[in-house]
């Protein structure tokens, strides 16, 4: 069962990232991870439980099936909380701009369009000038949806005397409050959840950042059917193309948010031929999950970026600390083909594939994608990026 979920923020929040450099900014994102979410629940509910132990691990939910827990208002998500899944939230539901999407370089009142599905060279259908890549995050009619952050400062303080500590004034780069986020979670049919929760998520909190609201609201999912609509109208689109191979299925796969690979990516020392990075992609991230829809699934160009995360993990005794690996990022584009027609197998695997995601974290809101995606469906057409 899927629900909406708007979380408003009532205070300013923090939510971690990369310390700049210089040490003097903590810079907060610009979205609410799924994960910062989940701690920010699981807190809620461990600190209302009078069986909650950390034996397990610090703020680790685990149900107690004491007597109590039948008139617990946490009894849905305690008992079932490792089965959630949450995704992560965007300023007004906005999503992450494709690697594909590209915009005039003279004219930002011309529209955005995308460049998977185009044939020709890239430049602005309005005025034919040169284009540049979009960033950022696009709302349902392709505008760009800025997050409002401000700059909080902070003195620390010796905390034995009282007083100031030396060069220690920095500053905070922080979501600004009366912004609202969405997304949504995954939970098992049997569980009833509260319609309103007030919490407090991210970094210092016990100095008044973090306070949101969330609603939660159950929503219908669409099915497989609207999929293999929009699988078979990708195949009249890309049919008009020079490559299009009729004995062949196509589609397109862009990630929503930032995928972790199951298995781990290699850092080049050289240069790396693009169709060996392509498939190396494929093996990585969306074959194994695809091997339902039969043989000879192939990416035949992928428009890609890569982070690099690590972190810590509070579910580990002792340090905790993540090596860090390579992320596939969020707005990444992969068009496959499958060998043989559209049949329901193949949208079967790839309906599971979009509810369930790729790679690992998914439970947190990573490896989210969507096949097919209507971005490309309405805004353009297969240019020659990535080949």
């Amino acid at each position: 069962m899927r629900y909406a979920v708007t979380l408003n923020l009532m205070s300013p929040a923090l939510i971690g990232d990369r310390r700049e450099p210089s040490a003097y900014f903590l810079p907060s994102r610009d979205f609410i991870p799924g994960g910062v979410l989940r701690a920010a629940l699981a807190r809620l509910i461990t600190e209302s439980c009078p069986y909650y132990s950390e034996t397990k691990g610090y703020h680790w939910v685990h149900f107690a099936a004491e007597p109590d827990c039948a008139t617990c208002i946490w009894r849905g998500f305690c008992a079932s909380f490792e089965c959630v899944r949450f995704s992560h939230l965007y300023k007004d539901g906005a999503r992450v701009a494709p690697l594909t999407a590209y915009r005039c370089k003279f004219n930002s009142n011309h529209p955005i369009f995308d460049t998977l599905l185009a044939s020709g060279g890239r430049r602005c259908p309005e005025c034919k000038n040169r284009v540049e890549r979009v960033s950022g995050y696009l709302d349902e009619e392709n505008h760009n949806v800025a997050v409002n952050r401000r700059l909080i400062m902070r003195l620390a303080v010796d905390p034995y005397r009282g007083v100031a500590l030396d060069r220690q004034l920095y500053a905070l780069r922080v979501l600004d409050a009366g912004q609202t986020f969405q997304g949504w979670l995954d939970i098992p049919a049997t569980i009833p959840i509260s319609e309103t929760v007030e919490l407090r998520l991210g970094a210092k909190t016990t100095v008044g950042l973090g306070r949101a609201v969330i609603h939660f609201k159950q929503f219908e999912e669409s099915g497989p059917d609207a999929l293999r609509q929009r699988i078979e109208r990708f195949q009249k689109i890309i049919s008009q193309l020079g490559e299009y191979q009729p004995d062949c299925t196509y589609f397109s796969l862009t990630l929503l948010s930032d995928t972790l690979p199951d298995t781990e990516l290699t850092p080049a020392t050289g240069w790396v031929p693009t169709p060996y990075l392509r498939q190396e992609l494929a093996r990585a991230v969306f074959l194994p999950p695809l091997g339902s829809a039969g043989a000879g699934v192939e990416v035949t160009r992928a428009v890609a970026d890569f982070k690099v995360y690590g972190g810590y993990s509070t579910a580990v005794k002792g340090d905790g600390r993540q090596r860090a690996r390579l992320y596939i990022t969020a707005g990444s584009v992969f068009l496959c083909r499958v060998r043989g027609r559209l049949n329901d197998g193949l949208v079967q695997a790839l309906f599971h594939l979009e509810k369930q995601g790729v790679g690992m974290k998914t439970e947190d809101g990573y490896g989210a994608l969507s096949v097919c995606n209507e971005f490309h469906l309405v805004n353009g057409g297969v240019s020659n990026e990535g080949q």
